[in-house]
């Protein structure tokens, strides 16, 4: 895969590169894109907060059914229209 990246991009990666911080331009784009993931997984999963805020008081224990998983996936998704970004 290459990628295009404008010239501000490519001087900060050759700059993370140059510092020692990364081994070679892909070490950058690799960490850029698992701290990219990170932060989405987190963003799911605040959102799946917010949607259950108030169901479960006390905490339930155990892994969802696959029902209690569909009902789940229809909660968020319902939460992101409300919100605007299904």
């Amino acid at each position: 895969m290459n990628v295009s990246l404008p010239q501000t991009w490519e001087q900060f990666v050759a700059g993370q590169v140059t510092s020692g911080e990364f081994g070679n331009a892909s070490e950058v784009v690799r960490e850029a894109l698992r701290l990219l993931r990170e932060q989405q997984e987190n963003r799911a999963l605040e959102e799946m907060r917010t949607a259950f805020s108030g169901v479960d008081p006390h905490g339930g224990q155990g892994e969802p059914t696959p029902e209690a998983r569909a009902l789940i996936g229809q909660a968020i998704q319902q939460h992101r229209k409300s919100k605007g970004r299904a």
